[in-house]
């Protein structure tokens, strides 16, 4: 009998799932993967713009041929050449770039831990919502039982004239509503599962089991967000290098092999040669362009200022954000403790009325009432506890603590 106990805790512990195993899978959650395939895409982009100190090497094979060419020209060439390119200054325009893409990088790292708390958070807000809607679907059975015994015992009443049937018809209504809402709950907790197996990314079997929250300790972090905003700030800042009029230095080296045939050699002294080396310096700078490239410099420069000033807005608008998560706390920790009292208030009062009613002295009105008032109360406190939990997570996620160091805590 006792192996037979543990099995059965066994199984349903295995059946049964918390945020401890909800919250761990959301990093294989696909808006997580996105984020994850921006660092590659960045890190992507920054060998590609390495390359830009590289030299360029290219091989080249060539035919032309002329009908009407002078005598002292070829009128068929064919051969191939090999060559080589590299840049030597830029204006500091590569320089410009890879650091752009260094604060990408930074940028794209901190939207993916961004990214794994807003999941997280959405996960824990979905949890409780479910443990909710599950505590109500439970008070509406418990409703639906009491009515359901009712109406089969007035049925009986009405059968043999000891009761009108006005009664049985209001409890019957009563029932058909409580059904009703029964049909509407299952599909919002179905809801509830769907939304959490995507966020998780895990299946999710019934029934979840309410987990704590550990009481977070709040202190100054920088969220990721802000921190990817600044890389983002960073990458406009440094594409304003960008626009500059300093010049562009380029060396080019080729070896060609050609054939030269169809025209006059003149005894040699036009004999065109097979092998040929080319070293070729160039510096190209803009001198004059009615000051396109200042202009667009001058954009960068508008646009970084604009997004220093939305990340001045955003970094207080957060910060009014965890103040109010933090009087959230204490405001959800009381309507839990008033919700309890009320819970223990009106078990004492149902246990009175149940004694009544089963000594005749109250009338089936009254005990029902009583039944779905403490039935009410008692989804109320779980509530109330569901509530208090999400404001832990909303005070951490406000703050930019960790949301899974509020389960690890709890282990």
């Amino acid at each position: 009998m006792r192996n037979t106990a543990l099995f059965l805790l066994t199984a349903q512990s295995l059946l049964c799932a918390d945020l401890s195993l909800l919250l761990p899978s959301v990093k294989t959650n696909l808006r997580v993967e996105s984020a994850r395939l921006e660092i590659q895409k960045s890190a992507a982009q920054l060998n590609e713009a390495k390359t830009a100190y590289f030299p360029t090497v290219t091989a080249t094979a060539l035919y032309k041929k002329k009908d009407k060419t002078p005598a002292f020209e070829p009128n068929k060439i064919q051969g191939a050449e090999i060559g080589a390119q590299i840049s030597v200054f830029d204006g500091f325009r590569r320089e410009a770039l890879l650091d752009a893409l260094h604060a990408s990088m930074s940028s794209a790292t901190h939207s993916l831990a961004q990214e794994e708390q807003n999941v997280l958070m959405e996960t824990i807000a979905e949890y409780y919502d479910y443990l909710d809607t599950q505590d109500r679907l439970n008070v509406n059975k418990e409703k639906k039982n009491e009515l359901l015994s009712e109406v089969e015992r007035y049925e009986i009443l009405v059968k043999n004239d000891l009761a009108t049937t006005d009664i049985l018809k209001s409890l019957i209504a009563s029932k058909l509503e409580a059904d009703y809402d029964e049909q509407n709950l299952k599909t919002l907790l179905e809801k509830h599962r769907k939304h959490l197996e995507l966020l998780s990314a895990t299946p999710i079997h019934e029934p979840l089991v309410y987990q704590e929250l550990a009481m977070p300790i709040l202190r100054t972090v920088e969220r990721h967000d802000l921190q990817s905003d600044r890389s983002k700030i960073d990458v406009l800042r440094n594409s304003e290098d960008r626009y500059t009029y300093l010049p562009s230095i380029t060396l080019e080296a080729k070896h060609k092999y050609m054939e030269y045939s169809g025209y006059d050699t003149m005894g040699g002294t036009n004999l065109q040669p097979l092998n040929q080396n080319e070293i070729t310096a160039s510096m190209t700078m803009t001198l004059f362009d009615m000051g396109r490239i200042s202009k667009e410099r001058e954009q960068a420069r508008i646009d970084t200022l604009k997004a220093k000033n939305l990340l001045d807005y955003k970094t207080q608008s957060l910060g009014n954000d965890a103040e109010i998560a933090l009087m959230s706390i204490q405001t959800s920790q009381n309507a839990y403790e008033a919700a309890k009292a009320e819970e223990e208030a009106r078990s004492e009062a149902f246990i009175f009325i149940k004694k009544r009613f089963e000594a005749g002295l109250v009338n089936t009105t009254t005990y029902l009432s009583e039944l779905t008032n403490l039935t009410q109360s008692r989804a109320k406190a779980r509530s109330a506890r569901n509530t208090l939990q999400v404001a832990k997570a909303s005070a951490a996620y406000a703050y930019g603590i960790d949301l899974l160091t509020l389960i690890e805590d709890k282990k």
